[in-house]
Formats: structure tokens, C-alpha cells, sequence
């Protein structure tokens, strides 16, 4: 499947543009996409970086597609690597697709169920123990 550099922008909910620079924390729904800076967490649905854009820090959605640059911790359960990607850092997810030519150092867990909770989130609570049977003594 292809991938349009930059979607119609009725299908978009955010767009940061080239010479924007972001710095915090920043949650969004729906698509965004990056063609600035930002530095720090951020969190959402669908994440497309331009090839102008760089993020730092913590990224997590459920789908990046990667033109630009990348810088940190990366939590997605789909990520595509563009040709022009340049991602360096540890990356938790589901399925990768990485294009020839793309660059890519650091720390990779791929497959399966690799997605670490978000830090900070509540943690599944523990399995009770199986309840053991009682002798009733007559």
C-alpha cells in the first residue's frame, strides 16, 4: 500500500508546518502531521512526520509513518520508514516496514505482542490465584 505524502486536509486534526517549534507534552486523536520541531512526549492516533520534521523524546501512537526524523523512544503498533527516515532510538512495536534507504539506529523489538505499557499508565492488575479447594471434615 502507498502512502500520499500529505493526506487531504479534511482527514487531518493537526498540523504542525516547517519553522514550527513545539516543546512539552502534547496528546492528540484522530491524524497529525509534523513538518516542524517538537521536543518531548508525545502522544496520539495517527502520526505522519514530513520529511521537515524532527520529533525528540517520547513518541507513541498507534500508527507513525515516518518521512522525516525521529530522535527517542518510539511506541507504535504500525511503523513505516520511509526512504528519507532517519530514526534513532528504541522502538517497541507491532509490525515494521522499513523502506530501502531508510536510516535506523538503535534498539528494535519487533512482533508479537511488543508494546510496553506507557509509562506512568496503571499497570494490568495481578491474576488472582487459583482458588484452592477446602476439605469440609465431618
Amino acid at each position: 500500500m502507498r502512502w500520499k505524502k500529505t493526506p487531504p486536509a479534511e482527514e487531518m486534526n493537526a498540523y504542525i508546518g516547517p519553522g514550527l517549534k513545539l516543546e512539552g507534552h502534547l496528546v492528540f486523536s484522530g491524524q497529525a502531521k509534523f513538518e516542524g520541531e517538537f521536543e518531548g512526549e508525545l502522544k496520539g492516533d495517527r502520526l505522519i512526520i514530513g520529511e521537515s520534521g524532527t520529533i525528540r523524546g517520547g513518541v507513541e501512537a498507534s500508527e507513525i509513518i515516518c518521512f522525516g526524523r525521529i530522535e527517542g523512544r518510539i511506541t507504535a503498533r504500525v511503523l513505516h520508514l520511509k526512504k528519507t527516515a532517519r530514526v534513532q532510538g528504541e522502538i517497541y512495536t507491532q509490525k515494521l516496514a522499513v523502506e530501502e534507504g531508510a536510516f535506523l539506529e538503535g534498539r528494535v523489538k519487533a512482533g508479537g505482542e511488543q508494546i510496553p505499557p506507557s509509562e506512568g499508565a496503571p499497570e494490568a492488575p495481578a491474576k488472582p490465584e487459583p482458588a484452592t479447594p477446602r476439605r469440609r471434615v465431618l
